[in-house]
């Protein structure tokens, strides 16, 4: 089912409202501005329509449109095994709820999931890759499952070091990871 929530947006402070829509299969994740029309208002939500990751993750289309702070709302739709929505919002960003993507979980679990009739498509990682940037790694590596393995280490006590290992499934993303906060 269609479900809706308002919020505010981090970056902008605009009101937002955003509906989670069932799409077909092979649609992915599409974001629809209302506040725009025709294909300008589309954005798909795929690694190379990444834009910035400046404070927030943002991605465009070539007409320039764009969408910001998706990373709690695609980690909920990720989490929970959802490939293919629409997800309409009246804004340029989604709005942020508590910071974290447990509130997306929540609606998409009141909304209800239901398995489609076609295969889901999947990138097939075949070899270990390694970026480094301003002291930071990330390796992605072959496996038969999606395991996450992370750390961080910061000088304030509050935060400390910090460090998890898990193989994601939508169980315990809800249990281990929905929660997880945005800090600054």
């Amino acid at each position: 089912n269609t479900i809706h929530c308002n919020g505010v947006g981090l970056h902008s402070g605009e009101r937002i409202s955003l509906a989670l829509i069932p799409a077909a299969p092979d649609t992915g994740i599409l974001f629809r501005r209302t506040d725009l029309s025709g294909d300008a208002a589309l954005v798909s939500a795929r690694y190379d329509a990444v834009c910035d990751t400046r404070l927030c993750t943002t991605i465009s289309n070539e007409h320039g449109t764009s969408i910001g702070t998706v990373e709690h709302l695609m980690a909920a739709l990720s989490g929970c095994g959802i490939d293919n929505a629409v997800v309409e919002l009246n804004g340029p960003e989604v709005p942020i709820m508590d910071g974290s993507s447990e509130p997306f979980v929540f609606l998409i679990e009141c909304a209800g999931i239901s398995e489609q009739n076609a295969p889901r498509r999947a990138i097939l990682v075949a070899r270990e890759v390694t970026v480094e940037a301003n002291g930071c790694t990330a390796t992605l590596s072959p496996a038969d499952s999606f395991t996450i393995s992370l750390g961080i280490e910061f000088d304030c006590q509050a935060i400390g070091k910090q460090e998890l290992y898990l193989e994601v499934n939508p169980g315990n993303f809800r249990q281990d990871i929905s929660r997880a906060r945005t800090f600054g």
